[in-house]
């Protein structure tokens, strides 16, 4: 197994501590929630409400400077928070927002950070992602959404697709097209749009695992000159591979939520095995459950490499070429390994893995609900795309 100790000093252990104290009496119990793919209401206000309290401790913001919210933590110490997060089955914070919010305090103005990462910081205000269209999806520089300035105003027109919980959401970042003739790659432009603004509708778009994404309509919206972030036609390097700007957060881009959501089901089959029999047998004493389990703790292991070498360039401070590319490995693998995981949970939890809800579902349907979720792994590009941006971005092959 692999595993690396986190907190070698007494400052680190005091520091778990305290994280396990505070999730011992308000982390939700037998609570599970993924805001990708969940519409009640009740969950909704649930989660929203722990991870508020989240934010009033500055957690969120863990690792940014004190000026703008946060507490500025070191990565390490974030490190520590996210494990305990694994461990006590904590649900993600909303990933949108937090992307934005590396965005903002990277490229951001001195008034777009201190408007926009305060209701971050504190969850109070929700972010969707106007990035992917219905004919650039994979192919996200071939997007058509334009915006055009008009006096101290930019002008949006065009449709954004797959936005996923936007309809819960206040502002979105949205890209377009600045510079109509430039190459494809070139004058994509980023805004922050306040989701209220005259001219924008949604329309929904509901996954199969009973979640909702979004069509969203920009019909001649028009946004105030600062909505624009960053430079001018730059946001395909400055927001989308996250180069330039100042790097003012320690922890670095915040942790992708998906290989932790791989890990505590990894972690609640195995228990399941463990507890429950068949046939008179403990399922986890039966050979052929066994191997499945092997080949699961084999992907989650090699998912746990690659968090940890990310961890290690990160904190050698290695040059963006270097991640990019380790970013690329990971993110293919996990969107290959997700849909193989989810399908052999299927088969060891058995026929009533299908069912939903009632007194004969097995781990209160979870198992079905993350087999219908997982062929939702298309969010920021397919893995045949990763692999291509491995080979062209990371390894400099032609296409």
């Amino acid at each position: 197994m692999v595993d690396f100790c986190a907190d070698d000093t007494v400052e680190l252990r005091k520091w778990r501590s305290e994280v396990r104290e505070f999730f011992d009496s308000e982390a939700p119990r037998n609570f599970f929630f993924d805001y990708d793919y969940d519409e009640d209401p009740i969950r909704w206000a649930e989660y929203l409400k722990f991870w508020r309290k989240m934010g009033e401790k500055k957690w969120v913001a863990l690792t940014w400077p004190e000026k703008y919210y946060g507490l500025g933590k070191s990565a390490i110490e974030k490190w520590v928070l996210h494990e305990e997060m694994i461990n006590y089955d904590i649900p993600s914070y909303p990933i949108i927002g937090l992307a934005v919010s590396g965005a903002v305090l990277r490229l951001g103005t001195e008034e777009q950070r201190m408007f926009h990462l305060k209701g971050i910081a504190e969850v109070t205000t929700l972010w969707g992602e106007g990035y992917t269209e219905p004919q650039a999806g994979s192919d996200l520089a071939s997007l058509t959404t334009r915006a055009h300035r008009d006096g101290d105003h930019w002008v949006l027109n065009g449709q954004k697709t797959l936005g996923t919980a936007a309809h819960h959401a206040q502002w979105m970042s949205v890209l377009a097209r600045t510079d109509p003739n430039s190459k494809k790659h070139n004058g994509l432009s980023c805004f922050l749009v306040p989701l209220d603004t005259p001219g924008i509708s949604m329309a929904p778009l509901h996954n199969m695992a009973n979640g909702q994404q979004n069509h969203t309509f920009f019909d001649n919206v028009r946004v105030s000159a600062d909505c624009l972030l960053g430079e001018e036609g730059q946001a395909w390097p400055q927001v989308w591979f996250g180069q330039g700007g100042d790097r003012l957060d320690r922890g670095g881009p915040a942790p992708d939520g998906h290989p932790f959501r791989v890990i505590r089901m990894l972690n609640t089959i195995v228990d399941y095995c463990r507890t429950t029999r068949r046939r008179g047998v403990r399922m986890a004493d039966d050979p052929v459950i066994r191997l499945q389990l092997a080949e699961l703790m084999s992907g989650v292991e090699v998912m746990k490499l690659h968090v940890f070498e990310s961890y290690s360039a990160l904190s050698a401070s290695n040059g963006f070429g270097g991640r990019a590319a380790r970013s690329f490995i990971s993110q293919a693998f996990y969107k290959e390994f997700w849909p193989r995981m989810a399908q052999i949970c299927m088969e060891i939890v058995g026929p009533m893995a299908q069912l939903h809800g009632g007194k004969w579902a097995v781990l209160d349907g979870r198992v079905q609900q993350y087999f219908r979720a997982s062929f939702g792994n298309h969010a920021g590009g397919t893995s045949q795309l990763k692999r291509m941006s491995l080979a062209t971005r990371g390894l400099g092959l032609p296409r």
